[in-house]
């Protein structure tokens, strides 16, 4: 082999990683710029209970749920309270609250069957989607 070839390459080498670095400059600020475009969202949790009311002449049960971001509660989001029945049942909307000051909603329910509850948050710009828990009801006993 001959001493040119080697010259040849000695240059190229040079060029070639100052087009590398060239390249790389230009690709990080495209980086950068469509991270910020699409922020972080902020974990939520969704915890859900429920309270047996009795009034005079109705029964029912007060269902609670608490969104919440790092352990605060987060204040005007909507929750859907979903629920079902039966053999085969989907999951349908029975209602929607939205959050109070410290991230909790309130449903008042009176099931006629057996029904499995559980609360939705659906996410926001800011915030990831989240579920409750399923809880189970038996039928409101009437007096």
């Amino acid at each position: 082999m001959s001493a040119t070839p080697l010259r040849w390459k000695s240059r190229l080498v040079p060029a070639a990683a100052v087009a590398i670095v060239a390249t790389a400059g230009a690709i990080a600020p495209a980086t950068i710029a469509s991270a910020s475009s699409h922020p972080k969202l902020q974990a939520t949790t969704l915890s859900i209970k429920n309270k047996a009311i009795a009034h005079s002449k109705h029964h029912a049960d007060l269902i609670t749920g608490v969104l919440k971001s790092h352990r605060k509660g987060v204040a005007g989001e909507t929750i859907t309270l979903d629920s079902r029945t039966g053999k085969k049942p989907r999951w349908v909307s029975a209602g929607t609250a939205t959050t109070g000051a410290d991230g909790s909603a309130q449903f008042t329910v009176a099931p006629t069957a057996r029904t499995q509850y559980k609360l939705v948050f659906t996410g926001d710009s800011t915030h990831r989607k989240s579920h409750s828990n399923t809880i189970t009801l038996k039928a409101v006993k009437k007096k």
